[in-house]
């Protein structure tokens, strides 16, 4: 009777290892920025959808009465006017960190060109429709984004096919709002649980509804690491969302350290570097640069997280294969990580 061989599992590329690649993938594809470059400038220079008069009649309502301070009510309607001046719906183009990272969005004034057309919405039913397709417009952009991403972490024998890869963005881009819309429908029961949570604490002592407020908070960002490569299993390897999410939930589990170290640094370097960017005003051209730095680091940013995500997998995988002991059950693993890849099609890859 043979014995097997016990193959331990190759280690898997560190945090800095992942920037490291998902920076030379920009260099070697700087195609790759032009996505968030083309938004933030269409978001700088392009039309804007106005709400300015719906914010200012709900300032004055809000403002009205004689219990209002004189004082409070001009600071009030003062910050709703402001809010109304600054607000553009087609900021919902960006739906990060589901969609294409901005830079613009958070920059408040007039561009070189001046004001630019400015199209007013009167209706608050005429925001909502416009703020949901918006919003399912920039979800469709930012599957696009990251496909080409994924693509370009992929090597040249594994990539896509043109007709495959847009069959891919249209059928991702549709589980990434069921997803999405998933994520929202969790937060408001979460939400609305740890209010009332913190409502019964409130009758024992307001610290305690703090607490209590704090602690949710804690739990629901907790709870995202765990699908935060969801979105990465749904691009990239055409899964179904729960085969996506049991996936993401299996990585994270067995890389928690690393999953909190590689998100840390990139919260960390958007926001700092966000500072930078940001310091030409708004209505000089020198914005530009920031624009374009923003779009080269926060595409370097994402694509070290698909070199994460594809390597991390590799190396669970291995791990469950080792821990399994036999080949039946490296078949089993090999099929859960691999997802459904072709629609419900049989995927076929030989098994080393």
């Amino acid at each position: 009777m043979q014995s097997r061989t016990k193959v331990e599992p190759t280690p898997p590329i560190g945090v800095i290892d992942s920037f490291g690649k998902g920076f030379e993938t920009v260099m070697s594809q700087i195609a790759l920025i032009s996505i968030p470059l083309l938004l933030d400038v269409f978001l700088w220079l392009g039309p804007r959808l106005s709400v300015a008069e719906l914010f200012r009649n709900f300032g004055s309502l809000v403002t009205r009465g004689e219990d209002v301070p004189v004082e409070s009510a001009q600071i009030l309607e003062m910050s709703f006017n402001s809010l109304a001046e600054s607000l553009n719906l087609f900021s919902f183009l960006s739906t990060s960190p589901l969609g294409v990272p901005s830079m613009v969005i958070s920059k408040i004034g007039l561009s070189p060109l001046g004001e630019g057309l400015v199209i007013s919405i009167t209706s608050w039913l005429t925001a909502a429709i416009v703020v949901f397709v918006v919003s399912l417009a920039g979800l469709f952009l930012g599957v696009i984004y990251f496909a080409v991403i994924a693509q370009g972490t992929l090597p040249s024998e594994k990539k896509l096919e043109d007709s495959e890869l847009l069959e891919s963005i249209w059928t991702g881009w549709v589980r990434i709002v069921g997803f999405a819309i998933g994520i929202v429908l969790a937060m408001i029961v979460f939400g609305v649980a740890v209010s009332m949570l913190a409502g019964l604490g409130a009758l024992v002592h307001s610290s305690v509804s703090g607490l209590v407020v704090s602690l949710g908070v804690a739990i629901w960002v907790w709870g995202l690491f765990y699908v935060a490569f969801a979105a990465h299993g749904i691009v990239m390897n055409n899964e179904t969302v729960n085969t996506a999410i049991r996936n993401s939930l299996l990585l994270v589990r067995f890389n928690m350290p690393s999953v909190v170290g590689l998100f840390g640094l990139i919260v960390l370097l958007l926001w700092g570097l966000g500072y930078l960017w940001l310091i030409p005003a708004s209505d000089s051209w020198v914005l530009l640069i920031g624009i374009v730095g923003h779009a080269f680091v926060a595409t370097g940013l994402y694509a070290s997280t698909f070199h994460f995500y594809k390597d991390r997998m590799r190396w669970t995988g291995e791990v469950q294969i080792v821990k399994s002991g036999s080949s039946e059950s490296l078949g089993v693993v090999k099929r859960a990580l691999r997802g459904n890849k072709d629609n419900g099609e049989k995927y076929k890859e030989e098994d080393n």
